[in-house]
């Protein structure tokens, strides 16, 4: 058994196994183990750690950790008698669960799918009335993008499922994400293009040769997962503004919308 003894600056490994080496000659015992100073064991133990926390989500893992699975059976039933019992409903039990489900994984990606549609399209009835009553009123075309990306931005960023979600993505097994992200993308792209088609048309903007309307929408959305994930710890930087009160994410939105598109007539 081996135990450490703090000093001041220093941790000491002592070993306290009786052993049959302290019968031998003084010779032949092992060498005393060095003295490790205290921060350089803290630099060992926080590397391992980091070691240990980037195998568990690298794709190249044996055995990728699922987060999911700290969502337990016995949480989601207390949760769900929780509120039930409130609203004057019968409590639930595991029969109920596997009634649905025929196991833990199989329920997992089903709320992996989910929470993957709710964050598909979020605000979106409120932001297609946005531009439509824009462009009713004659708005220039860059105008609305930025409100509309603000808003889009203001939206997801209220959304608890939306954090929730992106962190599941980093942290699930990239084929479990894949699958459950696949019918939520596709209609993300359809509500999206539509929305983006008829701004660039009623803009008069086109694709640029060699860009679709995907390509356009993954970096929108690129741009605002990455300030979102900015606000969490800088909430002030997507939200600074310029002399025409237009903010960061709005700046950088509207010059992608411009990098991948140009004017001319969009049905061109």
């Amino acid at each position: 058994m081996t135990i450490f003894e703090y000093h001041d600056d220093m941790v000491e490994s002592t070993d306290v196994t009786p052993s049959r080496a302290s019968a031998q000659p003084k010779s032949a015992e092992r060498p005393r183990r060095r003295h490790r100073p205290r921060d350089e064991t803290r630099a060992l133990l926080l590397q391992a750690a980091a070691r240990v926390a980037i195998e568990r989500v690298s794709e190249d893992a044996p055995q990728a950790h699922n987060a999911l699975a700290d969502i337990r059976i016995k949480d989601v039933l207390d949760e769900v008698n929780r509120a039930e019992a409130s609203a004057g409903g019968g409590p639930l039990t595991t029969g109920a669960f596997y009634q649905i489900w025929a196991d833990q994984a199989e329920f997992q990606r089903e709320l992996l799918a989910h929470l993957m549609d709710q964050i598909a399209n979020p605000g979106a009835s409120e932001i297609e009335a946005l531009a439509f009553q824009m462009v009713s009123d004659g708005e220039p075309a860059d105008e609305i993008l930025r409100r509309v990306g603000d808003l889009d931005f203001t939206l997801s960023r209220k959304s608890p499922e939306m954090f929730l979600a992106l962190g599941l993505g980093a942290m699930v097994p990239a084929e479990l994400v894949r699958g459950a992200q696949r019918e939520a993308n596709s209609r993300y792209i359809a509500a999206l293009s539509d929305l983006l088609g008829n701004v660039l048309r009623y803009g008069g903007r086109r694709l640029r040769d060699g860009h679709t309307m995907e390509d356009l929408i993954w970096a929108t959305e690129a741009l605002e997962v990455g300030y979102l994930l900015r606000s969490r710890t800088d909430p002030d930087i997507p939200a600074k503004t310029d002399a025409r009160g237009w903010s960061s994410h709005a700046i950088a939105f509207v010059g992608i919308v411009h990098a991948f598109t140009e004017t001319g007539d969009a049905n061109g």
